[in-house]
């Protein structure tokens, strides 16, 4: 149906309220002007970009009504799960209001209550068919006391509270924080920059402030240009849990409250908030066809989510490193506890990145106690094939190129100049273009492939290897994850292809005894470890209530080591592309014990 004229030109308002927050429901008004036709089809999506998954926020929806200018209803009804079809009669102006149940606490969804409104675009709002690209003003009306709005959408000057989105992609791509926070604000190359944090946590602000500019910093480097105006941090500090998703030009971040003052949970911390800011260029803009413009209606198939959440983990570390956060000897052991991770993935010699990738629908938010036999994380196999990508490019060009120049060329060709995504084979080439080289074994093998990595042949370009296991003795070996459930020992995990997994032990199994001594789950793994591999053990199990024993033969805990060191006598060519690599001397600079002692003198 074509859109007629009207006297008044096309806009779409868009009014949240929220009057009663302690009952959890946003109060949306939605204004359509001189969008002139028999009836309008409002749709609410299904989904929202950054987590595939379907989520069908129209089942929090009630109180729907559509009426004309005059206050007179319109009729109305669904004509799908998410669609509400209006009889507007070619009326020039309609009024839609309806209600949304807000209270789930993540980055994925919509949160208010007594202390605060957190918006989450795609689970409050609805879009006009077929207009989805029609500019759109917001005006978000506060509960009274509330004196803070966070976002990234643009606020519309003379008018407190409005806020201004081309069209509906950037408004479901702006979350919206209201409430009491507390913000921080820093600028890099005269563009500010928000930080906007709810909740009370054992935070600095001044070391936040520090650290946040460090980390923008070093991530502007890699591409050389920021594509925005403003950006704006949405932190939310809870009791508890964590996660990210990133956005146009914010982004938001939930983190346990007490994150900050542990080097090792800070330091986690620090890699989510690098991970969700890099997205503003890795998938944001450089992505991937079918990510944008986006169909909120249906799934949105890609096989390159390995580059658009794996490269950006890569880079998260990188960017902690480039800046000074970590040093290179910490990064090279988070990247060999992330090695030595995948390794004990059996699903990684099952699906391949970019199967995973494709299943990211049906797989990645549904993992369940099988996952790990059956499938890999796109992000952790993405971030070490963009690992071995970077030092295989950068050993093909003798360090004149990296992994940063695919980066920027796909920003340049597709986003800057095409603006659309790329097409799988469109991403091989600008790969091999700066490698100078064909990637058939990365590409082929490990990204389209479930070969096992060869990460030592890579690692070597920059004068590093896997140490050895300090000693051979062979280790007991069973294979089960388990897991102290009201007071009981339950298997929450068998690995594919142990022991356990062949002879019969089930997840869900609550482990009672091994040859006749009770279990106890402090003692297990070393009762398992210590006893000689062939040794047979009776292992009784209650399952759905029945008690049995299981005969078990223990096998051999194979030793795989990843803790990553340098080698002992590097090449030159080594030498230089661990320095440009980790930006670290490789010989660090010796102290000057006399002059220490000279100073410890005086």
């Amino acid at each position: 149906m074509t859109v007629m004229s009207s006297t008044e030109p096309p806009a779409i308002d868009i009014q949240v309220g929220m009057s009663q927050p302690w009952t959890h429901y946003f109060e949306v008004s939605m204004t359509v002007t001189g969008i002139v036709r028999e009836y309008l089809d409002l749709v609410m999506p299904v989904w929202t970009p950054g987590s595939y998954m379907i989520r069908e926020f129209s089942r929090h929806v009630r109180d729907f009504a559509a009426t004309k200018e005059s206050g007179e209803k319109l009729a109305w009804e669904k004509t799908n799960k998410n669609v509400w079809r209006v009889y507007s009669k070619k009326e020039p102006r309609v009024l839609v209001q309806y209600r949304v149940y807000a209270f789930e606490r993540s980055v994925r969804t919509s949160f208010l209550d007594d202390s605060h409104a957190y918006i989450n675009g795609a689970s409050v709002f609805m879009y006009v068919d077929g207009l989805p690209h029609h500019p759109i003003h917001l005006k978000i009306v506060p509960y009274p006391g509330w004196t803070r709005i966070s976002t990234g959408l643009d606020p519309v000057r003379g008018n407190p509270g409005t806020f201004f989105a081309p069209d509906f992609d950037a408004l479901a791509d702006s979350p919206v924080e209201v409430g009491n926070h507390q913000v921080l604000e820093f600028k890099f190359q005269e563009i500010p920059h928000f930080i906007s944090l709810y909740g009370d946590g054992n935070h600095d602000a001044g070391r936040l402030l520090s650290d946040f500019h460090k980390i923008v910093e070093a991530a502007v480097s890699i591409v050389g240009e920021i594509p925005y105006r403003h950006y704006t941090f949405l932190i939310q500090l809870l009791p508890e849990g964590g996660g990210g998703l990133e956005h146009i030009n914010s982004a938001s971040i939930h983190v346990s409250r007490w994150t900050f003052r542990t080097e090792g949970s800070y330091r986690k911390f620090l890699s989510l908030v690098a991970h969700e800011y890099f997205h503003l260029w890795n998938v944001k803009r450089i992505r991937p066809q079918g990510l944008g413009p986006f169909d909120y209606t249906r799934e949105t198939y890609t096989r390159l989510l390995w580059v658009s959440e794996g490269f950006t983990e890569y880079y998260a570390n990188q960017i902690l490193r480039r800046s000074g956060l970590i040093t290179a000897e910490r990064y090279l052991e988070d990247l060999s506890g992330t090695i030595q991770e995948f390794r004990e993935t059996p699903g990684r010699l099952v699906d391949s990145a970019a199967a995973a990738s494709f299943d990211a629908w049906i797989k990645h938010y549904r993992r369940d106690e099988n996952s790990p036999n059956a499938t890999v994380s796109y992000y952790m196999k993405g971030e070490l094939i963009a690992l071995v990508m970077d030092l295989e490019i950068r050993q093909h060009t003798a360090g004149a190129k990296s992994l940063d120049d695919v980066m920027r060329l796909l920003y340049a060709k597709y986003y800057k100049k095409s603006q659309r995504g790329f097409t799988d084979w469109e991403f091989r080439k600008a790969c091999e273009e700066i490698a100078g080289a064909a990637l058939c074994e990365i590409l082929d093998c490990y990204a389209y492939g479930t070969v096992e990595m060869d990460f030592a042949r890579y690692l070597d370009h920059a004068g590093l290897k896997f140490a050895g296991p300090e000693r051979e003795t062979a280790k007991g070996y069973l294979g089960i994850h388990t897991k102290a459930i009201e007071g009981r020992v339950v298997i929450i995990r068998v690995t594919e292809g142990s022991p356990a997994y062949d002879q019969g032990l089930n997840v869900n199994d609550e482990l009672i005894a091994v040859d006749g001594y009770r279990v106890e789950l402090d003692s297990l793994a070393a009762r398992v470890e210590e006893t000689e591999p062939g040794s047979r053990l009776e292992i009784t199990v209650a399952r759905a209530e029945k008690l049995r024993t299981i005969p078990v033969i223990l096998g051999a805990k194979e030793v795989t080591e990843s803790k990553i060191v340098r080698i002992s006598n590097p090449t030159a060519a080594q030498k230089q592309l661990y320095e440009s690599w980790l930006l670290a001397p490789w010989d660090p600079p010796q102290k000057d014990c006399h002059k220490n002692a000279e100073s410890t003198t005086k």
